[in-house]
């Protein structure tokens, strides 16, 4: 008789224990964050806010959300390094929402987009270049639009006024020294170091075949544009349906901010970004109801919505050989 009891656990299983733990402890978190953000609002008060949302308002929040749609597709085809046709782009950012729904971090829709600058004969690594240097773009433009609203409203001085500059850098440079330790010191990280070499290095080509373009550099900066402005504008419709209004400014913060769910392991960020997003209207002065509401109904939009579209678009483009 074989003695098991002391076998190792092979790696690759170990891995994915690892992961189905993060993410199950992640699903609790957020389903308790969600539950008593809800008992909070008010269940009663809830049904009623959503019985008072206005058709008007909540069709130019769909229609509007078309526009964020069409900035991704500029976005992606300032940065291929192939010319990219219209129709097929559009449909793998289509496809993309699909694939964020089973991936967390928007890791489904960039897989989505490398695969598809592969099967049109770009290079993995230049595939996963010119997909990061997209990424890249939508943050730089998003720090650029949020960065005067913080300034301006005082909310920047009013955060570094918390921590001291002293430990601030005490505590970055004590994890940059953790994590070059990490990355030199082991085989993984090594290998991974490799890898984002590589990677970052076809970001850069990617760069530099924008901006050597002045038409390519103005798509990528008007696909990012609308990107933001767009989902902005979808969250101001939102916000509106329920009779409430609230700056232009604050919401593009608001939207900014919420960027931050996608980081939750949890595929999609499903319930964790209608949390935060709440949270963060509720923080600009809407009633919770109002603001679990209209972060509800911005996510349906801006997300859900599009998953069934996005799963057909996925088949299509399967069945065709374009993923």
């Amino acid at each position: 008789m074989i003695d098991t009891r002391n076998a190792a656990c092979p790696p690759a299983k170990r891995r994915i224990t690892a992961n189905l733990l993060i993410r199950v402890a992640a699903v609790v978190v957020v389903v308790v964050a969600l539950v008593s953000f809800v008992r909070t609002a008010g269940v009663a008060d809830l049904g009623a806010v959503f019985g008072t949302a206005d058709p008007a308002w909540v069709f130019a929040a769909v229609a509007v959300f078309l526009v964020p749609l069409l900035g991704n597709v500029l976005a992606l085809r300032a940065v291929a390094p192939v010319r990219l046709p219209w129709g097929l782009t559009t449909a793998a950012q289509l496809a993309g929402a699909f694939g964020n729904l089973v991936a967390p971090a928007n890791l489904g829709g960039m897989a989505t987009n490398v695969r598809f600058l592969h099967r049109r004969g770009v290079a993995t690594t230049g595939a996963a270049g010119a997909v990061g240097a997209a990424q890249a773009a939508a943050v730089a433009v998003t720090v650029s639009l949020a960065l005067p609203g913080l300034i301006a409203s005082g909310r920047l001085a009013g955060a570094g006024a918390l921590v001291s500059v002293p430990v601030v850098t005490i505590v970055v440079l004590v994890l940059l020294a953790a994590a070059a330790a990490a990355l030199r010191c082991t085989a993984t990280g090594r290998r991974w170091t490799g890898r984002v070499r590589s990677v970052a290095a076809a970001t850069l080509t990617a760069f530099r075949l924008a901006l050597a373009t002045p038409g390519r550099a103005g798509l990528a900066l008007a696909g990012n544009l609308l990107v933001t402005l767009g989902t902005t504008a979808a969250l101001a419709a939102a916000v509106q349906a329920f009779g409430a209004t609230r700056s232009f400014g604050d919401l593009l913060l608001v939207v900014a901010g919420s960027a931050l769910a996608g980081v939750l392991p949890v595929p999609g960020g499903a319930g964790g970004a209608e949390v935060i997003l709440a949270a963060q209207l509720t923080a600009l002065g809407l009633q919770p109801p109002v603001a679990l509401a209209a972060a509800v109904l911005h996510r349906v939009v801006t997300f859900w919505s599009r998953v069934p579209v996005g799963w057909f678009a996925f088949a299509r483009l399967r069945r065709a050989g374009h993923l």
